[in-house]
């Protein structure tokens, strides 16, 4: 049996570890990039029969996909404002992830006492917080992550009442949770 030359040798024990450098650095990539490669569509993360049970009046869905948002909500209401519920996702690294969810469940809570509570079950980690914004309704919002995406999920009733507000937010973000869960 004849031997490679050296040369060829050397080229083949080269190649070899530019193709190990090239598969540990995709396999390390996609360790930082997390579950989803792609956008999720925050209009398909509610259904339709969630958001109408919401925002009872017929809500047509107001797309911004450079912000990466939906939201629902009837163009007029008799007294107060109108119910809307809104969906926003962030696809971001892992790490970028975490650390943009932190800093959003350390904003500020407002004037209303302790108004953040931690969540189980909806992802890698979760919260509900109440907001109350002067001159417009309550709203009840769960922001959870879930691998590499960061999910806001706001709902206001008409009325402003802080438990339908929780309770609507809750549902709606439960839905989002496992339809993203469903996506990777």
């Amino acid at each position: 049996m004849h031997s490679l030359p050296r040369r060829a040798r050397t080229a083949i024990g080269v190649l070899a570890l530019v193709l190990v450098a090239v598969v540990a650095w995709q396999l390390w990539k996609q360790s930082k990039q997390g579950d989803f490669a792609s956008d999720p569509d925050p209009c398909a993360l509610v259904s339709t029969q969630t958001v109408r049970r919401l925002v009872p009046v017929e809500p047509e869905p107001e797309e911004k996909r450079a912000m990466a948002y939906c939201t629902w909500a009837p163009a007029k209401v008799a007294g107060g404002g109108p119910p809307t519920v809104q969906v926003q996702v962030t696809r971001l690294w892992l790490d970028e992830a975490h650390t943009s969810f932190l800093r959003t469940k350390a904003e500020p809570e407002g004037k209303a006492g302790p108004m953040t509570t931690d969540l189980t079950d909806f992802g890698d980690e979760a919260f509900i917080r109440y907001r109350y914004i002067a001159g417009s309704n309550g709203a009840a919002e769960v922001v959870f992550r879930r691998s590499n995406v960061v999910v806001s999920v706001r709902y206001s009733p008409a009325d402003g009442d802080s438990e339908k507000a929780g309770a609507g937010a809750v549902a709606a973000a439960a839905e989002a949770a496992d339809r993203l869960g469903r996506e990777k």
